[in-house]
């Protein structure tokens, strides 16, 4: 099967075998994974090729994700790798079908091992906190090791020889061993077999920012510590912690809140 893709955006299918009680998520990201490029050079933030290879991983691991979770759900995912020392964030909004993010390159701070975070929440439910050590920079593999330690699931994330990503998650029923058996070659044989379409989402790489909600993220990081972010200045330049668009925020707008800029 094949994906038309906008630009900027990856077409993801999700899939059910009942047979091998599976369910599978796959879809092409070299659209949207220009855009993030695109996106990430214009603001001077494009990081090196490894870790840009590393990005594209992670993007497709997330969205793919998204792809087989409820449509309300947002999620945000940061990947913290020992060495070389990256952070790696990436969001995805399930109710919008966007996802966005950054990679950060200088004065990362690192743990005894790398780590994987997971913040995720839908309307009427509790938030969801997750934090697991995890080894090596293989991302795919990485995120992997999430989903069948930190959530008891067994998964296995691929890119394809034609530049497709796939996710294959076991349910309670899966044969495991044949999921762990599974290399490339195996899993593109698996996926050239007849599978019950379940739906089909359209993701593109957007943040949402704007310098209001962006305004809202730095007074509540600056409360009652304004003169230590403006350091005497009228005006201070901000950026989105998700993707990195720079903003100007004025001290008069900080002073006022973001409840009251732009009210009549």
């Amino acid at each position: 099967m094949t994906f038309e893709d906008d630009t900027g955006s990856a077409s993801v299918g999700a899939f059910l075998d009942r047979r091998r009680d599976a369910v599978i998520a796959r879809g092409r990201f070299d659209r949207l994974f220009a855009e993030y490029r695109r996106h990430a050079d214009s603001l001077g933030i494009l990081p090196d090729e490894q870790a840009c290879r590393m990005m594209l991983d992670c993007l497709a691991a997330v969205t793919l994700q998204l792809a087989l979770h409820p449509p309300d759900e947002f999620s945000a995912w940061t990947l913290n790798i020992k060495q070389p020392a990256l952070n790696f964030f990436i969001a995805g909004d399930n109710s919008q079908f966007i996802v966005t993010g950054r990679v950060y390159a200088n004065n990362v701070k690192t743990s005894d091992s790398s780590r994987l975070f997971l913040e995720s929440q839908r309307p009427r439910h509790e938030p969801s906190r997750s934090v697991l050590d995890v080894s090596g920079t293989d991302v795919l593999m990485i995120f992997e090791q999430f989903h069948e330690r930190s959530e008891q699931i067994p998964s296995r994330l691929f890119e394809l020889s034609d530049g497709e990503h796939v996710f294959i998650q076991g349910m309670p029923r899966v044969d495991t061993d044949w999921l762990h058996s599974l290399d490339r070659r195996a899993a593109e044989s698996y996926l050239a077999k007849e599978l019950e379409p379940i739906e089909q989402r359209r993701y593109r790489f957007s943040c949402g920012c704007d310098p209001y909600k962006v305004l809202k993220i730095i007074h509540g990081m600056y409360h009652g510590k304004a003169d230590e972010l403006f350091q005497g200045e009228h005006q201070v330049e901000v950026s989105c912690p998700r993707c990195g668009r720079r903003f100007w925020v004025t001290r008069h707008e900080f002073d006022l809140g973001p409840d009251k800029v732009g009210a009549a």
